[in-house]
């Protein structure tokens, strides 16, 4: 007697009989996990996709299109989807239908067929051709909001949101793309905003996470201050590939309140790498005399100097 564990396009699924079908099929793989866009969930290095499940968040009428948002290092979508466009790997889709049913309608064994910039022709080529518009509407953050209209001018996402880069995806059961040259990639300028964006959001939390204050002057961070009074800043702050600072890890960055980030950038505070010794920097005659606020921190010891280590301390040193 056959066992069934095979996904029909067009099955209506629980995640439960999605997840007991594939052990089934692949007894020594790892369980499904849907808690994200891509199963396994997380990953550091590896490029694997099981399965994509395309919460509501992802769905949109045009099923052949992953509008990707927030993508950051843990999740690595980026890196897993540019693996599968070049291997030609398949994997299998699902997407949710229907928020009250709990079920997923399955797509099939899909590949990536391109990976493109919103902001690129191709974007506007590959949704004009299925008579939907894809408008920029504004700006938070350094990042546009975009907003994905119908035909009749109805907006597609319950809101606008910014995006990352968009995935066409190509399978038995999916409508053919029209507009964008199988095998396209993100150019080095959309893939660097991406990647610095994505190390940038991993490097601040990790760094936030370790001082929790002022490493100067142990001024603690604020839940929601009025402004950004404490920042994160880098150490050594070298561009490797474009658009994208050279060293993103932990050990080279410093949370500093945001004046004196500001001088520190500008080579106007140092920090002594071997004794944590603050020391302003004068250009001129004029700025021989420091405000009373900085007379206090000049020539004293950094407040959080025990939690700074030896590998921050070793770029301090190369930093000079």
């Amino acid at each position: 007697m056959r066992v069934h564990c095979d996904f029909l396009p067009g099955e209506r699924l629980t995640f439960e009989e999605i997840a007991r079908r594939y052990a089934l099929r692949y007894p020594q793989e790892k369980a499904l996990t849907a808690s994200g866009l891509l199963s396994p969930s997380t990953v550091s290095h590896q490029p694997l996709i099981r399965a994509v499940f395309a919460h509501r968040e992802f769905l949109c009428p045009l099923e052949e299109l992953l509008f990707i948002s927030r993508d950051n290092a843990r999740k690595n979508y980026l890196m897993r989807f540019e693996h599968y466009l070049q291997t030609g790997g398949t994997f299998f889709y699902f997407r949710r239908h229907g928020a009250a049913s709990g079920q997923w309608k399955v797509m099939g064994e899909c590949r990536v067929l391109a990976l493109i910039d919103p902001s690129d022709s191709a974007a506007q080529r590959c949704v004009t051709s299925r008579g939907y518009q894809l408008v920029a509407l504004s700006e938070r953050d350094g990042q546009r909001l975009w907003q994905l209209y119908d035909a009749a001018q109805q907006p597609c996402f319950n809101r606008p949101r910014p995006l990352d880069f968009i995935v066409i995806l190509t399978g038995a059961e999916l409508p053919p793309a029209r507009g964008v040259l199988p095998g396209a990639a993100l150019d080095a300028q959309a893939r660097g905003r991406i990647w610095q964006r994505m190390h940038e959001a991993h490097f601040q939390q990790r760094v936030i996470g370790r001082y929790g204050a002022c490493v100067v002057t142990g001024t603690p961070r604020l839940a929601d201050p009025p402004w950004p009074w404490l920042e994160v800043c880098y150490i050594d702050g070298r561009p490797g590939e474009p658009g994208r600072v050279a060293d993103t890890d932990a050990d080279n960055g410093l949370l500093l309140r945001s004046d004196l980030r500001q001088l520190f950038e500008l080579r106007l505070l140092g920090i002594d790498a071997d004794s944590g010794t603050v020391r302003f920097r004068r250009l001129n005659a004029a700025e021989a005399q420091l405000g009373e606020a900085y007379r206090e921190i000049d020539g004293r010891v950094c407040r959080l100097w025990t939690q700074v280590p030896a590998a921050s301390r070793a770029r301090l040193k190369r930093r000079g």
